[in-house]
């Protein structure tokens, strides 16, 4: 917000594309500060962009996402323009984000009750399931330390955005929980 603040204050006048995962209310908060400029929302899903199996995929939204889509085109990045509204790309980074972060502090609870018991092959054991592929590798919490100072904000924003669609906000805030106790 302090940047978004900055370029609003200098007049900036060109494209802006806000990238952070924000709740719809700091979305709009970021879109008033910079009022000259065309605001493209943006949500960045995947890991850095290897050219691997795994794609990263820059979600966009805003009346100039295809502008922007079209500089991200033939790169490592696949870019997705999945609405004209700001709002939408943030709504598709931030669902995403609750599955795939959730999920992965679920198996750092569940690693941690394991180990706490002693039981922790009796629940790697379980990895080949077709449903339980977190559970593989027993070091996931320790591997996830080094990203939950950043996941842990992203969950309050994700509470935000769960509560504004009428849904279950503290869900949300009860994983937030697991990236604060790992940091």
């Amino acid at each position: 917000m302090e940047i978004a603040k900055q370029v609003g204050a200098a007049g900036f006048r060109g494209l802006y594309v806000e990238a952070n995962p924000l709740s719809p209310a700091s979305l709009r908060e970021a879109q008033s500060v910079v009022p000259e400029a065309t605001f493209v929302d943006a949500g960045v899903v995947g890991p850095p962009p290897t050219g691997g199996a795994s794609p990263t995929h820059l979600m966009l939204s805003g009346t100039a996402a295809d502008k922007i889509a079209t500089l991200w085109a033939n790169t490592a990045v696949t870019p997705m323009v999945v609405g004209s509204e700001p709002g939408a790309a943030s709504a598709a980074k931030s669902a995403f984000a609750l599955y795939n972060k959730g999920k992965a502090a679920l198996a750092v609870l569940a690693f941690q009750l394991a180990e706490k018991h002693g039981v922790t092959d009796a629940l790697t054991a379980q990895q080949t399931r077709t449903d339980a592929a977190s559970l593989k590798d027993p070091a996931l919490p320790e591997q996830l330390r080094s990203v939950a100072w950043r996941w842990g904000p992203e969950f309050d924003e994700l509470a935000e955005t769960l509560d504004e669609a009428g849904l279950e906000g503290d869900a949300a805030r009860a994983l937030r929980q697991v990236w604060t106790k790992l940091t």
